[in-house]
């Protein structure tokens, strides 16, 4: 079966899963609340959206990238040698749109090749081998190759949104698991646990992870089953704030999360770094800064 062709009608805002650094930048240390194993990579945004890359080690943080350098992505490889990024700068991004790969160390950023004229190429995630990318992607002369694209792999996870654009994407959808065959597309989410477009794999494969979407009158942590059952709520803060954009640590044992005082994340609220125990107990701060963090990624 063609992938491209069987999910050409499924609209997806930006969140694909899949399963199966040193700065040249001036840094700025600062200290973290607790000491954690492993990395944090995430951003932080000022007004008008101008984002750079932060990293969590051990207790301290450091400013990966300078600002308005990059936007949005961030997603390490399964080898921890490369990001998948966007430029900051719109230049860069060409058109058709298409995002790179920023190298850990040297931070050497590399166009990804376009494979089509007009098709829209925007990288979403990684297969677990890291040889295959998978891909948000659409045509703005036609609508009907909106979809997931990918050469090859074995599952994702994608958001898959009811709202057109312009619009609150991010509002009133769903998640959904698919074989990257374009086989087995179903829905993990309902109408009574709307979620955000975040989705994170466990390490494990066997369990989703995802945040109430924006806007909700209250926020948790959920996870679910590849197949949409055993719906569990991992976590809700017992002071009201609102969690956004989790994520797994390397090991499974572990959850790193925004917790934001307010349920709008589009408004850069000042908030903290969170980590919690895998069944959603033992909450700890780990970043404390007075700015907007997001989109933590948890690399060994």
């Amino acid at each position: 079966m063609n992938m491209k062709a069987t999910l050409a009608a499924i609209l997806t805002a930006g969140s694909i899963g899949w399963y199966g650094l040193t700065a040249n930048a001036p840094v700025t240390p600062t200290p973290a609340r607790a000491a954690l194993p492993g990395h944090i990579l995430y951003h932080v945004a000022t007004d008008g959206d101008v984002q750079s890359f932060w990293r969590a080690d051990g207790n301290r943080v450091v400013r990966v990238t300078g600002w308005g350098d990059y936007c949005c992505l961030h997603r390490m490889s399964p080898d921890h040698r490369r990001l998948l990024v966007m430029p900051g700068n719109d230049s860069l991004v060409g058109s058709p749109a298409t995002g790179g790969t920023l190298t850990v160390g040297d931070l050497a950023y590399a166009r990804l090749p376009l494979v089509d004229p007009t098709l829209n190429l925007i990288p979403q995630a990684w297969s677990p081998n890291g040889g295959r990318i998978a891909f948000e992607g659409w045509d703005d002369g036609d609508p009907s190759r909106t979809g997931v694209y990918t050469p090859d792999g074995r599952r994702l996870v994608f958001y898959r949104c009811v709202n057109p654009d312009p619009g609150p994407l991010d509002i009133g959808g769903s998640l959904w698991v698919v074989n990257v065959d374009g086989t087995d597309a179903h829905p993990i989410t309902g109408d009574a646990t709307r979620p955000a477009p975040w989705a994170r794999w466990s390490p494990d494969g066997r369990r989703i992870l995802f945040a109430s979407e924006r806007l909700s009158p209250s926020g948790a942590i959920w996870t679910v089953k590849p197949d949409g059952t055993d719906l569990t709520k991992l976590f809700q803060d017992p002071v009201g704030r609102f969690p956004s954009s989790p994520d797994w640590s390397p090991d499974g044992r572990h959850v790193v999360v925004a917790l934001n005082p307010i349920n709008n994340a589009y408004l850069h609220p000042h908030n903290g770094l969170y980590v919690l125990d895998a069944h959603g107990g033992n909450l700890r701060l780990i970043v404390g800064t007075e700015d907007f963090k997001t989109d933590p990624e948890w690399y060994a």
